[in-house]
């Protein structure tokens, strides 16, 4: 299963100064949005987790990796490829740009999961009121950030 969403968000900053250091680091801007975890920015690589609790399993974590790129009043996310034998997994790119004192952000995240297929009634049942459920989480989760 798979739920992509567009988002756009603007990050506030004292003064155009420290605008431009939140615009350099992802790490620390990201981290001010709680659904962002373990960031860590190495190499020109940002890294990390997106985690959407859900009420009966508990947290979800989808990992991410994406190339960063800064240039003079903006910065880029380009998505990384991942270990193929993680099947739960967030896909984030997109620019941001420096707007004053505030750093503005339009992204596209795509959250997978992947459930089993149910061999019988109660298991294809089961499914579906996951991926409901699913789908209504990360929609919240997603929300969030914009």
């Amino acid at each position: 299963m798979r739920l992509e969403r567009h988002v756009q968000f603007c990050l506030q900053a004292n003064d155009p100064v420290s605008a431009r250091k939140l615009l350099a680091t992802p790490d620390t801007a990201l981290a001010r949005l709680r659904v962002f975890k373990d960031l860590t920015l190495k190499d020109g690589v940002l890294e990390g987790v997106l985690a959407a609790p859900f009420v009966l399993i508990g947290e979800v974590r989808f990992p991410f990796r994406s190339r960063f790129t800064l240039r003079a009043n903006e910065a880029e996310l380009t998505p990384l490829p991942q270990r193929e034998d993680n099947d739960t997994r967030a896909v984030l790119s997109g620019t941001a740009r420096l707007n004053g004192d505030r750093v503005c952000y339009e992204a596209s995240v795509a959250l997978q999961l992947s459930l089993p297929e149910g061999e019988k009634w109660g298991g294809r049942a089961f499914r579906k009121m996951a991926e409901a459920a699913f789908e209504r989480t990360l929609t919240r989760t997603l929300n969030e950030i914009s």
